[in-house]
């Protein structure tokens, strides 16, 4: 017998664990066979008449105001009130179950087990700074649908969505669930989307999420390519990933550090560099884009710089194929209609017409000597990666630790700041710890920069956007570099693949450099903009913006005047 009970409730066990519908089947079982029994029981003790006596008692089991009609003796005046409290309890476990279910359905579509039925949408597999980033880019290009799929607490990354400008006019749909399991990411659509980027510290896991996309998309059978950007954070796994690449999708490789540190190396050398990255990356003010349909086939390349400075665009050169770096032609190259026209562009009208009477001393015409604050672990990888654009400069390291078991902090970076002859500054930081000490230490340098007069530029960078702009300055020799560059990075290559590797080809010294040259190297009076940029053309240099002081402007008016005291950002081979 007492198996036979263990059987029954194990029974009952299983059917309410199968879900609604099972859960009502059992509950309806359950009524019936009690309004049975008092039915019975009425009859039995009470002589009620049989054919009213399972009526009446489920008329008091659904309606509890019936049990003022009841009428004949106590017995079943008690009897009524039972089935009624019962019945009263029956109403309310069938509203906890169905309650229990809606719930079960919300939490279960927010985690993902429901399928995307959205069309040239942007999917983001991953959270981090670099998303937040790219979710930002996304908005501002007015993207319509952002799909991300994160192991995070929704209502954490909603939250942060939430003080992004404009987010309420994006459809932004926000999945929880585990990154590696491909039923997840099925989920998603892929098919139909535009773009996919993929943001993880552990680059194991990346490769995981890879390998699943590449089993969906061949499973699938997709017609079209599709774009896939990925972050990496270890130079080994770019051989891996490109061993992955097949005809179903293309893969774009952020190398986050070697970017970072490259983008600080050439900053080292010209003050300001990195608010020209900066805003390129950005879509706020200037962007790159590459014209493929032209009608300039025949046409010299000075006639078509020309006609788009009329429009208030630059013309910086030419790609040939895609991921081609930017070429830049002599000024009479007659161009083709297959040639890619590069252009940068204004994304507003604002109009340049600033002038400064007191132009403070840039520090690019000697040698530097530059102090690198960082973890000792990342000593070798830093230098191995900037060493290249480093040869006329001396390098000074300190590491936090050092730095921390000083008692006078301030006595001590002062005096190391004097004794060295320190030009500037670089300070690194790769997570959310060090992130802290970098502060700490950058408010010491400032103070002291401050106090004892000295011109000396500082170049951060940390890892966590929010702590960027809790110690902001729109100084360009106080430039704080973070994971927000890569993001912008990333959403660019989503959005336009082949910008990426001019971006690429930007940031290496093999192709292409942005730099910042003092005005008076090339010119010996003042000059119109238009004027300046047509004389540099016929040496094979873009002119695309200048730097006065504290600002740094791309693509000025045409009729901008320039002089002595600037400095001009230049496209050209690295000097």
């Amino acid at each position: 017998m007492k198996d036979i009970l263990k059987y029954i409730k194990y029974r009952i066990d299983r059917m309410l664990n199968r879900g609604l519908l099972y859960q009502l089947i059992l509950l309806i079982f359950a009524i019936i066979i009690l309004l049975l029994i008092v039915s019975v029981f009425i009859i039995i003790f009470f002589k009620y008449p049989a054919k009213d006596a399972f009526w009446d008692s489920l008329m008091q089991f659904i309606d509890t105001g019936n049990i003022s009609s009841v009428e004949g003796n106590k017995g079943i005046l008690i009897t009524f009130l039972i089935v009624t409290f019962i019945g009263v309890c029956g109403w309310g476990s069938l509203i906890a179950m169905i309650n229990k279910a809606l719930q079960d359905r919300i939490n279960n579509l927010s985690k993902g087990n429901a399928f995307i039925m959205e069309k040239n949408h942007s999917i983001i597999l991953g959270y981090g700074e670099e998303a937040l980033t790219i979710i930002e880019n996304f908005i501002k290009t007015k993207a319509k649908t952002i799909v991300i799929l994160s192991e995070h607490n929704i209502d954490i990354i909603r939250k942060r969505i939430s003080f992004i400008k404009g987010y309420k006019k994006t459809n932004i749909i926000i999945r929880e669930g585990a990154l590696g399991r491909i039923e997840n990411i099925k989920l998603l659509n892929i098919a139909k989307s535009s773009s996919v980027s993929i943001i993880n510290n552990d680059d194991t896991e990346s490769l995981n999420i890879l390998l699943a996309l590449k089993k969906i998309v061949e499973e699938e059978k997709i017609d079209s390519r599709i774009n896939i950007c990925m972050l990496v954070h270890e130079e080994d796994t770019i051989e891996i990933i490109k061993s992955i690449e097949d005809k179903y999708f293309v893969i774009h490789i952020i190398y986050k550090y070697e970017i970072l540190y490259k983008l600080i190396a050439q900053s080292i050398i010209y003050t300001g560099l990195s608010n020209v990255y900066e805003e390129l990356f950005s879509n706020d003010g200037n962007v790159f884009y590459i014209e493929k349909d032209h009608n300039f086939n025949g046409s010299k390349f000075e006639e078509a710089a020309l006609k788009y400075l009329d429009r208030g665009m630059i013309l910086l050169g030419i790609t040939k194929e895609d991921r081609s770096q930017l070429l830049i032609p002599n000024y009479e190259h007659l161009l083709k209609k297959e040639n890619r026209l590069v252009l940068l562009s204004k994304n507003n009208n604002d109009d340049y017409s600033k002038e400064y009477d007191n132009i403070k001393p840039n520090i690019i015409k000697y040698k530097n000597n530059i102090l690198l604050i960082c973890e000792e672990k990342r000593y070798d990888e830093i230098i191995k990666e900037i060493s290249e654009y480093m040869e006329n400069h001396n390098i000074s390291i300190l590491s936090y630790n050092l730095i921390k078991s000083q008692k006078n902090k301030y006595k001590f970076i002062r005096q190391k700041l004097k004794d060295e002859a320190i030009t500037k500054i670089v300070l690194i930081s790769e997570d959310n710890i060090t992130d802290v000490k970098s502060i700490n230490i950058l408010l010491i340098i400032r103070q002291v920069i401050r106090k004892e007069n000295l011109n000396i530029a500082i170049l951060s960078l940390l890892n966590s956007i929010q702590k960027r702009n809790l110690i902001y300055s729109d100084d360009v020799r106080d430039f704080i570099v973070s994971g927000k560059l890569i993001g912008m990075l990333m959403a660019q290559a989503s959005l336009s693949s082949n910008i990426l590797y001019i971006f690429y080809g930007l940031l290496s010294k093999n192709g292409k450099d942005i730099i910042i040259s003092p005005y008076s190297d090339y010119f010996d009076e003042s000059k119109i903009f238009k004027e300046a940029y047509l004389y540099l053309l016929r040496k094979k240099i873009i002119i695309i913006g200048i730097k006065r002081y504290n600002d740094i402007v791309l693509n000025p008016n045409n009729s901008c005047m320039l002089n002595r005291k600037d400095e001009i950002i230049i496209i050209t081979n690295y000097i």
